[in-house]
């Protein structure tokens, strides 16, 4: 991950973070032009040093550079998604000035703010989890943005491989593997399959067909598509573990869209922060 942000981060930035941190403790970096930089570890923020160092211009051209591989244009449509995934599982999320064309998004410029994501394996010391996993059963996981539900995802993905289930992951942002170079820098398991950068709508139909899984894993279920798909996995027999946001599963099953995925999922577990499971509801109860 050293060599990762080494390339990607300005040389001051990488430095001063290097000196009063452990690189591989980093969950999240804040880059905003004009302002000091923050960073968190275990999703708990601080200001780097006493905020003298900001973020140019200059800076944040070169940081876009490296993220694009000198191409912006060709992310263009990652970054009207609102993110670059970058070497590794590094997520970086982006906002700046739209670009309107028939009142439609066309492209962002003048990118102003990067938040700069890096993955992490866990292991999560909780019975609980433990129990779920020896019973397993069609999992959602629920927590706000940054509270640690891809990182749980993982450590089941992982965990549920090591047990012998066929596992396909559904990794259409490269974010769940963190691949580098096209290698896995985040071991899943040795019977996980990875359907890397196949959008989740193709990889439902064509990759379920031809893998055979026992379980499919999938981060962010955003949609009526995604939810119908899952309900035919569930239908073909196949098992799911899925996350999804919200900051309260009793608002989540309140939403006239997502309700509908309860009827589908036998546990869900909430998260409070990275490593902290609230609880497991048995939703058959």
């Amino acid at each position: 991950m050293e060599r990762l942000l080494t390339s990607l981060l300005p040389l001051s930035v990488f430095n001063e973070l290097y000196s009063v941190c452990r690189i591989e403790d980093l969950t999240e970096i804040r880059l905003r032009t004009g302002k000091p930089i923050y960073y968190a570890i275990s999703g708990r923020y601080k200001r780097l040093g006493d905020g003298s160092l900001k973020i140019t211009g200059d800076d944040m051209k070169r940081v876009l550079s490296a993220a694009t591989k000198s191409s912006l244009y060709a992310y263009n449509s990652n970054i009207m998604d609102g993110y670059i995934t970058y070497d590794g599982g590094i997520r970086i999320g982006v906002s700046g000035e739209g670009v309107l064309q028939n009142g439609k998004l066309s492209g962002v410029k003048n990118i102003t703010s990067l938040c700069i994501r890096i993955p992490h394996y866990i292991e999560f010391k909780d019975k609980r989890i433990d129990s779920l996993i020896d019973n397993f059963g069609n999992t959602i996981i629920v927590s706000k943005p940054g509270y640690g539900k891809t990182t749980l995802l993982r450590y089941m993905i992982k965990t549920l491989s090591d047990k012998g289930y066929n596992v396909l992951a559904l990794d259409e942002r490269g974010e769940l593997s963190a691949m580098a170079d096209g290698k896995q820098t985040i071991d899943l398991g040795d019977c996980t399959d990875i359907a890397l950068g196949i959008p989740k709508i193709t990889a439902y139909s064509s990759q379920v067909r031809s893998m055979r899984p026992d379980i499919i894993a999938t981060d962010e279920i955003f949609g009526q598509k995604e939810i119908e798909c899952i309900a035919d996995c569930v239908r073909c027999g196949v098992k799911v573990i899925a996350t999804v946001h919200s900051d309260d599963l009793i608002n989540l099953r309140k939403n006239n869209l997502y309700s509908d995925l309860f009827g589908y999922f036998r546990y869900a577990v909430t998260i409070i922060g990275i490593g902290n499971i609230d609880r497991i509801v048995d939703l058959k109860k």
